[in-house]
């Protein structure tokens, strides 16, 4: 079984060293992981520095957004037949080492989506914002009493799922309104309403930097986004192909 890792990546000189670090570090023990980074219009050293470590990397002229990436990326994983494919940011605020927890869930429980969640036991959230973490907390209870399933961790962007169940969605999933951050919580909100999906969660670490902007999501405009596109999966009556 062979994963393509999605990496977009905007502006990111200043972190990319030491997560390009730990994923040739990863790579040296998981062959069966490939990683692909999209350069979304970077205006510093980001794709001089992915180049430098040698892992493959896609240039955009301009920024595409991070769901325009994160859908070429499937688009990618379709036509080269891989089995699946995992979404990590490029900031660094995740770690390489625990792919292997999404893979184990699905190579040795048949879990058709597993999503990372900071707060299952396990997981670290130590150096998250206090503010955000109220947010995302409250999202997240939200979000659970709506789709009616349990879910602890809703914006969380870690995560892997099997190709197969969304290889035959692109005509639904491809559309501008996605390309920011909706693509992400509109397959989850898809995935947490179709009960023919086996979902899960694994604990994951989230390390905010001490230094900083920690995140390009913005506060006001991007956590509309996000909220619409669970909306938007729970109610526009459209289901995904399996």
């Amino acid at each position: 079984m062979k994963y393509l890792c999605i990496a977009p990546c905007w502006n990111e000189e200043n972190r990319l060293p030491e997560l390009l670090s730990k994923i040739k570090e990863f790579k040296s023990k998981n062959i069966k992981v490939d990683f692909l980074f999209f350069d979304n219009g970077s205006l510093d050293n980001s794709l001089k520095i992915i180049k430098s470590f040698g892992v493959p990397v896609i240039k955009y002229e301009k920024n595409m957004g991070p769901g325009y990436a994160l859908i070429h990326g499937l688009k990618i994983a379709i036509e080269k037949k891989y089995f699946g494919v995992i979404h990590i940011a490029a900031n660094g605020k995740m770690l390489p080492d625990e792919i292997n927890k999404f893979l184990d869930k699905i190579e040795k429980e048949n879990y058709d989506f597993v999503h990372g969640s900071r707060f299952l036991e396990g997981g670290n959230y130590k150096t998250n914002p206090k503010l955000r973490l109220f947010l995302i907390k409250i999202t997240t209870i939200f979000l659970s009493i709506i789709f009616n399933r349990k879910i602890t961790d809703a914006t969380c962007g870690y995560r892997a799922y099997k190709v197969n169940i969304l290889k035959n969605n692109l005509n639904l999933l491809d559309k501008k309104k996605f390309y920011t951050y909706g693509h992400e919580y509109y397959v989850l909100g898809k995935i947490l309403k179709d009960k023919r999906f086996n979902f899960c969660e694994v604990p994951i670490s989230m390390i905010y930097p001490k230094k900083g902007k920690y995140s390009k999501i913005r506060p006001v405009i991007d956590w509309y986004v996000i909220l619409i596109a669970y909306i938007e999966s729970l109610l526009d009556g459209k289901s995904l192909n399996k």
